[in-house]
């Protein structure tokens, strides 16, 4: 019994279980490793925390429980020097995972360095994560490295899952030949690629256009023909469609189903978001019904790709719609989705229906952004609606959004189109204040609406502002100022401006060298300004229609006419076409030498042209018949013009009327023998002659016949005007001019509206007078006119009637 037979083995003694790093434990551990710098005992207050023997697996644990790696670091040398343990390669492992896990990636060669002194191999785990951490970071460089140290300890790569995170870099960063050498790695180790892999190859190749090639690495690895799942058939989709080749994509998603798969509510999102960009409006709503068949519900994506699709096309109504369907169907819209909304309806001018949309979002407890203020508040300025524009930049900015450029942008765009230049100019002082530096554009705006304000001190002082902010001026700053100092008549600083640019090899545009050729033409420096056309050609600048029409205009200010057509047979035959412009510089030059012949001679080829004259050129060469005394064909003009529904402007008018009146003599008396044969077939000289010659005042009547022809053309609304106008010249109108405003009313059908023009009682005389001109003014207009009027007088003389007959009565 003393002796144990040697069969009988004793049971080894069973270690006592590591017990676990407690949260409490924990906290200590970090409350004594904080404070050695303050407590000279604290190698013996952790000491009684970890006693020794200290395994190497809970010194592990008690690395990872620690959140900061430089107290983690501290405890491994610590550990080093009291327990003089040997190496421990699960704690240094934890302290390499605690550094990717807190990205304390500036820790991480301090790790390193401690593990390799310590002699401890860190694990392909710990150092995998590392490498993903690094990749995750983008130090792709460091990444790397760490897997190269992977494969040298371990002869494996990480696992797929931290080799991904590199890989996926190098691919975002198209470094497509260490992206290919990775990839072709993992896959010759067991498990070292997953379809995670190839699928982030295929992604980045087709980002690439490079579509084949990402199809061609899916069969290298599966087969020829074979798509092994619907997230590659969405990436090979996705990356047709974006090379513009939607058709392919369509083809993918038919060959799907012949497959076995079925498309998911991303393979229809995908098409569809291309469609959306093309505006493809009709291929959507296909889409969207095979979905319906599917059951496949859309995904907010889907929905705003719709409404971004519609906004695009003008047609925020119809997203309004979309909208609807969303609340209907349960698919809550995000701000995106309120701000592509908000955006479409302030470019249409609705801004109204935009700030019900932000005050919606608002209440569905979305967070606005700066894309929701930004069309609102330029909006509001656009309707000259400041201070509320303001209101809305002091709440985005409460809401914790600090404006930018754009935001600045919008409101100085919007107060400098309101007009509101000064405004602007202030909210420019308040960005400085912000330290938010305008961008070109901004000074762009500020510098035009300066110049169209005739500001131009400080639109110059902006200048030198922008460069001193070492913010280049391009070339639309610069051609504002030119064309401000040119409005401003200030043809010298205009110059200096062009001389400037052409030094700093400034490559101006069409635009520009048309504003300084605008300047010299109008200063009649011609010479200069054929100088400044040749520049445009020498570098290649084509001259257009302006450039011409500006040169011919130049030119037929002058009188020179034969430089003037020199220039309009030049453009022609550059295949320039002669636009309205053009035309009116020509005719008006023909006018101003008097050769009338020629200006209607332009005057009807125009026509033949296909351009329809406007009126300027009615208005150039009626002006210029009566300087002539050619009184019937001035006349047919204004009666031609409107008939072709061209409305008079002042300086018509003002030709007409003084054109009348010169002319009254040779009217009355019919000395002029074109007037003999054709006033009677002038509505103009008809009721004019017959107004003048029973007595009535020239001025007067010349107005009461223009505004009888405006009504007999239904331009109620300019004989109205040209009343008032009269009026304030100091030519009282006279019942002539109610009879004919009467006309007016009747032609357009408002015979109600008579009462608004006439007085409340004539005297008799006056009366008669209208009934006398009646006879006269009907022979030029259609019978049912003629009834109205008609049926119009006979009630007012039955109310003119009724009043005297209860004056006398109550007389007597």
């Amino acid at each position: 019994m003393s002796k144990l037979p040697p069969r009988i083995i004793p049971l080894p003694r069973r270690r006592r279980p590591t017990p676990a790093i407690t949260p409490a434990l924990a906290a200590s551990l970090a409350r004594v490793l904080a404070a050695r710098a303050t407590d000279p005992a604290w190698p013996r207050s952790l000491a009684a925390l970890l006693p020794s023997p200290l395994p190497d697996a809970r010194l592990a644990d008690a690395v990872f429980s620690l959140a900061d790696p430089d107290l983690a670091l501290e405890l491994l040398s610590w550990s080093r020097s009291h327990h003089h343990a040997g190496p421990t390669p699960l704690a240094h492992s934890a302290l390499l995972r605690l550094v990717a896990r807190a990205g304390r990636l500036d820790a991480a060669d301090a790790a390193l360095r401690s593990a390799s002194l310590a002699g401890a191999v860190p694990t392909r785990t710990s150092l995998g994560a590392l490498a993903a951490a690094y990749a995750n970071a983008g130090v792709d460089g460091k990444a790397a490295e760490v897997c190269a140290r992977v494969r040298d300890l371990h002869g494996v790569l990480p696992a797929a899952a931290h080799c991904n995170r590199l890989l996926r870099l190098l691919v975002a960063r198209r470094r497509w030949e260490d992206a290919r050498k990775l990839y072709g790695e993992m896959l010759t180790e067991e498990g070292g690629a997953d379809n995670y892999s190839t699928c982030v190859m295929v992604r980045g190749l087709c980002l690439e256009g490079r579509v084949e090639e990402g199809r061609k690495l899916i069969e290298a690895r599966w087969g020829e023909g074979c798509i092994p799942h619907v997230v590659f058939y969405n990436v090979l989709i996705d990356g047709y469609c974006r090379r513009g080749d939607i058709g392919r994509g369509l083809l993918l998603l038919g060959d799907m189903e012949t497959k076995g798969f079925l498309p998911t509510v991303v393979t229809y999102g995908v098409i569809i978001n291309w469609l959306g960009r093309k505006g493809d409006l009709g291929k959507i709503g296909s889409l969207l019904g095979e979905m319906r068949v599917r059951g496949l519900p859309p995904s907010m994506q889907i929905y705003n790709t719709l409404i971004d699709a519609l906004c695009k096309c003008r047609s925020a109504s119809q997203a309004m719609a979309v909208l609807k369907q969303m609340f209907a169907t349960c698919c809550d819209p995000d701000i995106v989705t309120f701000n592509t909304l908000i955006s479409a309806f302030c470019q249409e001018g609705d801004v109204q229906e935009a700030f019900r949309l932000l005050r919606e979002a608002v209440r569905r407890e979305l967070e606005p952004n700066q894309l929701s203020y930004t069309p609102l508040i330029h909006g509001f300025c656009v309707r000259g609606e400041v201070m509320f524009a303001s209101d809305l930049l002091v709440e985005m900015m409460g809401r914790g959004h600090t404006p930018d450029v754009v935001t600045f942008g919008a409101l100085i765009h919007g107060l400098v189109v309101a007009g509101q230049v000064s405004d602007a100019l202030i909210v420019q002082e308040k960005m400085a204040e912000r330290q938010v530096v305008p961008d070109v554009n901004i000074y762009n705006v500020l510098i035009g609406g300066l110049c169209k304000k005739r500001m131009l001190s400080a639109a110059k002082n902006l200048l030198s502002d922008m460069l001193e902010q070492n913010i280049q001026p391009d070339k639309f700053v610069y051609t504002t100022l030119i064309d401000g100092f040119i409005r401003s008549e200030n043809l010298g600083d205009a110059r200096k401006i062009f001389e400037f640019m052409e030094e700093k090899g400034i490559c101006l545009d069409v635009v520009g060298y048309n504003a300084m050729i605008k300047g010299y033409c109008k200063f009649g420096i011609m010479n200069e300004a054929i100088l400044c056309m040749n520049s445009m050609r020498k570098v290649r600048c084509v001259p257009d229609e302006f450039t011409y029409s500006t040169l011919i205009d130049g030119f037929a200010k002058k009188g020179n006419m034969n430089a003037a057509l020199r220039f309009l047979c030049d453009m022609m035959k550059r295949r320039c076409n002669p636009n309205v412009v053009t035309y009116s510089s020509l005719i008006s030059g023909y006018c101003k030498i008097s050769d009338t012949d020629s200006a209607e001679g332009l005057f009807e080829k125009m026509q033949l042209e296909g351009l329809f004259p406007n009126v300027i050129h009615y208005t150039i060469i009626i002006g210029s018949l009566f300087k002539k005394d050619e009184v019937t064909k001035a006349a047919a003009y204004f009666e031609r013009m409107l008939l072709n529904h061209c409305s008079p402007n002042d300086v018509t008018t003002h030709y007409l009327v003084n054109g009348l009146t010169n002319s009254m003599c040779c009217i009355i008396n019919q000395q002029c023998g074109d007037i003999v044969k054709a006033h009677s077939k002038s509505v103009l000289l008809d009721v004019f002659k017959r107004l003048v010659s029973e007595g009535l005042d020239p001025r007067i009547s010349a107005h009461n016949a223009i505004m009888f022809c405006l009504c007999r053309h239904n331009m109620l609304g300019k004989a109205l005007n040209l009343k008032d106008e009269m009026a304030k010249k100091g030519y009282t109108p006279d019942p002539v001019t109610f009879l004919s405003l009467l006309y007016g009313f009747c032609s357009v059908g408002k015979p109600t509206n008579w009462r608004g023009i006439l007085p409340n009682e004539f005297r008799q005389d006056e009366f008669e007078t209208i009934v006398r001109y009646r006879t006269l003014f009907d022979q030029h207009v259609v019978e049912s006119v003629c009834l109205e009027v008609s049926r119009i007088l006979q009630l007012y003389a039955e109310e003119f009637q009724f009043i005297q007959a209860e004056q006398r009565f109550v007389g007597s």
